[in-house]
C-alpha cells in the first residue's frame, strides 16, 4: 500500500569515502559509525526520522523545514569537530511515497541531487525549503542559481545556507552549475568551426599577431598547506609560519603566479580536490609538501602535482636540514620548481635564489608565534604577539622580521581604535625603519613603510617609492597591489587604482580584506552600484568584516538608501558592545529621520570620549552624514590635530563632497599636502 506526504527530505553524504574505504577499511568503518551516531543523536533532537541508510548516505525527512535545515547545520558543526571527514547535505521539500518499507518519489530524487552538487562541509536547499524559512532571521541563505540536476525534468532554484563556518561556492562553480551560456553554445556548433576557418584563411596574418604573439600565458602553482606528520599539533604554526615564507619566496618570480596562503588554506578548509581547484581558479601546478619531524632538523618532501590534461605527481624531492637553514630551503626548492616547470629566470631572480639566508631557529619560532597572534586581530592576541615578536628580536637583534612584525602590531593598535594614531606613529616609524636597514628586499617590510608614509606620517612622494618598489620586488604581492588602488586614489587618480585591487583580489580570491578595500575603492571613485554588488556579496560570506562593514554603511548613505545604511550602522556598533550608540540611532531616526539618527549618535559618542578612546574621526564622519557643516568641521580638524590615520582620505572620500568648497577644509588640505579633487 502506497502512502503519499508532504516532508522536508534531507540527503547526506561523506565525502571521499569511497577512497578511503580502499586506503584504510578500518578508519572508514569508524568514520561511519561517528556518522550515524551524530545523525541519530541530532535527529532525535529536532524531531527527525531516519528513512534509511544507503552506504555513507543517509536519507531522513522531517515535518518541519525549520528543524531539517537547524538539524543540519547542527550536525555541520558536530562533523566538523567530531568527525574525520566533510559531509554534503542536500534538503529539498516535497512528496514522497512510502510503500513496502522504501521510500521514493520527485523530493528524494531532488533532494539526492542537490546534495550531490554541494560544497563539502556545505548546507544546499531548493526554492521550497527557503521559502519555508526565510521568516527565520538567524538562518542566512544565498541564492545560487537555477541548476539542471540529473534525472530531475525541471531547472531547480537552488540556495547555499550562509554563517556558521559554511563554505560557498566559487563563481567559477556556480557558472559551471548553471551550465552553458549560448555564447559557449555557439562555440560548440560546427557552423561556428566554418566561420573560424574562413577567418583564418583570410586573415591568418592578423590573427596570429593578434593572439598569438608575445609570451605565453604565466603559469600557476598554487602552495597548498603542510601536511603535519610530526604527531605533535602544536607546531602547526611553525608550519604555518613555513607556508608563508615559501609562498612569499616563490612569488617573488614574475614568471610564476602563485595565488596567497588565504587562497591555498581556503582550499583545503573546503576539501577541494585538485581537479576542482584547478576548474575554479584557472591552477596549473600544485606543490604539496609534508614535514615528518620538525625540531632542531627539519624533516620535508615535497610533491609538485600537474593538474592539466590528467592529474599527476611530476616531480618529488625529500629533504633534511637544520632549522637555521629553513629560508634557504625555500631558494633550494624555488629553484628546482622552476627547473622542472621548464622557466626562464633573469640573472637578477638567479641571484636571489643563491642568497645565503641563516636565521635564528628561537627567533623564528617566537616570530611565528607571534603572527599566529596577530592574525587574530584582538586587543589580547595583539599583546601577546608583541610579546613574542619583541622576544624574537631579542634573541636576534638582526631578524629583520621581528621588526616588521612589532610595527604590523602598534599598526593594529591604531587601526583597531585601541590607542591613538599620534601614539602609535612613533612605534611604527622606528620599528619600520630597523627592518628596512636589516633587509631591504623583503617586499612585506617595503610594504609596510609604504602603508605608513601614506597613513601614518603622510609622506606621500615617499610613499610612492616604496608602493612602486614593493610591487617592482614582488607584483605578486596581494598587500602592496591593495594599498597601492587606495594610494592612488588619494593622490587623485582614483580610476589608476582600481586594477591594482582587482589583481590583489586575482591574486587571492577568499581573502574578504582585499573585497573590502575594492569596495571602498570603487565607492571613492563615484562606482557606487559596482560597490555595492561587491559588498553585498560580501556581507553574506563575512557580515563582520571590519573594513567591509564600514564601506557598506557608506555606499548605502552615497546612494540615499537610509534605511539600509541604518540597518549596517546598528550591527557595527552592536559588534562593538555599543549598546548606547544604537539606541540614539533608533531614537534619533523616530525623532527626526536618518540624519537626526547620525547627529545625536555623535553625541552620545562624544560622550562616551570621557571614559573611553573615541577617535574624532568617527565623530566628524557622524556630523558628515548628518550634514552639519560646523560640527563636521570642528571634529575634522581634531581629527587633523589627532593625526589620525584616516585622514589621507578626505582628498578623495565622497562622505567630505557636502564641505569640500569650505575654506577651513582647503585649508587642511594644503597642510596634508594632498590635491583637491572633484
Amino acid at each position: 500500500m502506497q502512502e503519499h506526504r508532504l516532508a522536508a527530505i534531507m540527503f547526506t553524504d561523506i565525502v571521499g569515502y569511497t577512497a578511503l574505504m580502499g586506503s584504510d577499511e578500518d578508519h572508514a568503518f569508524e568514520v561511519l559509525r561517528k556518522n550515524r551516531e551524530i545523525h541519530l543523536q541530532l535527529l532525535s533532537e529536532f524531531n527527525g526520522s531516519l528513512i534509511k541508510e544507503m552506504g555513507d548516505g543517509m536519507l531522513a525527512k522531517f515535518d518541519s523545514s525549520i528543524d531539517a535545515v537547524q538539524c543540519a547545520i547542527d550536525i555541520q558543526r558536530k562533523a566538523r569537530d567530531e568527525l574525520d571527514g566533510k559531509l554534503r547535505i542536500g534538503i529539498h521539500l516535497g512528496d514522497i511515497t512510502f510503500e513496502r518499507e522504501d521510500v521514493f518519489g520527485d523530493g528524494v530524487n531532488i533532494a539526492s541531487r542537490i546534495q550531490s552538487i554541494t560544497d563539502p562541509g556545505g548546507i544546499y536547499i531548493s526554492e521550497s525549503i527557503q521559502k519555508s524559512i526565510r521568516a527565520k532571521s538567524d538562518i542566512h541563505t544565498k541564492y545560487l542559481g537555477e541548476f539542471t540536476l540529473k534525472n530531475v525534468g525541471y531547472p531547480v532554484k537552488t540556495f547555499a545556507i550562509q554563517g556558521e563556518g559554511l563554505p560557498f561556492p566559487s563563481p567559477v562553480k556556480i557558472k559551471k552549475l548553471i551550465g552553458r551560456s549560448w555564447r559557449e553554445k555557439m562555440l560548440r556548433s560546427i557552423y561556428t568551426y566554418i566561420i573560424l576557418l574562413v577567418l583564418l584563411l583570410s586573415n591568418g596574418w592578423w590573427i596570429h599577431n593578434s593572439f598569438f604573439s608575445g609570451s605565453s600565458q604565466i603559469p600557476s602553482l598554487l602552495v597548498l598547506p603542510f601536511d603535519n606528520f610530526t604527531g605533535n599539533d602544536s607546531l602547526d604554526y611553525m608550519m604555518k609560519g613555513m607556508h608563508d615564507a615559501l609562498i612569499a619566496d616563490l612569488s617573488r618570480m614574475d614568471a610564476l603566479r602563485v595565488p596567497s596562503k588565504t587562497t591555498a588554506n581556503h582550499c583545503k578548509q573546503a576539501g577541494m580536490s585538485i581537479p576542482d581547484i584547478a576548474t575554479e581558479l584557472n591552477i596549473i601546478y600544485f606543490l604539496e609538501l609534508s614535514v615528518v619531524s620538525l625540531g632542531d632538523t627539519i624533516r620535508l618532501r615535497a610533491k609538485l602535482i600537474s593538474a592539466f590534461p590528467d592529474e599527476k605527481q611530476i616531480w618529488y624531492n625529500d629533504y633534511t636540514f637544520e632549522a637555521s637553514q629553513s629560508l634557504n630551503f625555500n631558494n633550494l626548492v624555488s629553484k628546482e620548481i622552476f627547473e622542472v616547470m621548464q622557466i626562464d629566470l633573469t640573472p637578477a631572480q638567479e641571484n636571489l635564489l643563491t642568497e645565503s639566508r641563516i636565521v635564528n631557529p628561537d627567533a623564528q619560532k617566537a616570530y611565528y608565534l607571534g603572527r599566529s597572534y596577530w592574525e587574530l586581530g584582538t586587543r589580547a592576541g595583539l599583546d601577546r604577539a608583541l610579546n613574542y615578536f619583541e622576544l624574537a628580536r631579542d634573541i636576534d637583534p638582526n631578524y629583520a622580521l621581528a621588526y616588521l612584525g612589532i610595527a604590523s602590531v602598534w599598526g593594529g593598535y591604531a587601526q583597531h581604535g585601541f590607542m591613538s594614531s599620534t601614539e602609535a606613529r612613533a612605534k611604527i616609524k622606528e620599528a619600520g625603519i630597523n627592518a628596512l636597514e636589516l633587509d631591504s628586499s623583503l617586499v612585506e617590510i617595503r610594504t609596510s613603510m609604504a602603508n605608513s608614509y601614506t597613513w601614518g606620517t603622510w609622506e606621500f612622494e615617499r610613499a610612492g617609492k616604496e608602493f612602486r618598489r614593493s610591487i617592482e620586488i614582488n607584483p605578486n604581492y596581494p598587500v602592496a597591489q591593495a594599498y597601492y588602488s587606495h594610494y592612488l586614489a588619494i593622490m587623485g587618480d582614483p580610476e589608476a587604482g582600481l586594477p591594482h585591487g582587482e589583481l590583489a583580489i586575482e591574486l587571492d580570491p577568499f581573502n574578504t580584506l582585499y573585497q573590502s578595500l575594492h569596495g571602498m575603492a570603487l565607492r571613492n571613485a563615484r562606482k557606487y552600484d559596482e560597490a555595492l554588488v561587491l559588498l553585498k556579496k560580501l556581507y553574506t560570506t563575512e557580515p563582520d568584516q571590519g573594513i567591509g562593514l564600514p564601506a557598506f554603511w557608506a555606499v548605502y548613505h552615497e546612494l540615499g538608501d537610509y534605511d539600509e545604511a541604518l540597518k549596517i550602522a546598528k550591527n557595527i556598533y552592536a559588534l562593538k558592545g555599543m549598546d548606547l550608540a544604537i539606541e540614539s540611532l533608533e531614537k534619533g531616526n523616530k525623532e527626526g529621520g536618518y540624519k537626526i539618527a547620525m547627529q545625536r549618535t555623535a553625541e552620545v559618542m562624544i560622550g562616551y570620549s570621557d571614559t573611553t578612546y573615541i577617535a574624532a574621526w568617527q565623530i566628524c564622519t557622524l556630523y558628515c552624514r548628518a550634514e552639519r557643516k560646523t560640527e563636521a568641521l570642528d571634529w575634522l580638524e581634531k581629527a587633523y590635530e589627532e593625526h589620525d590615520n584616516n585622514m589621507p582620505y578626505i582628498s578623495v572620500d565622497p562622505i567630505f563632497d557636502f564641505i569640500r568648497r569650505e575654506e577651513r577644509f582647503k585649508n587642511i588640505l594644503q597642510k596634508m599636502k594632498l590635491p583637491e579633487q572633484f
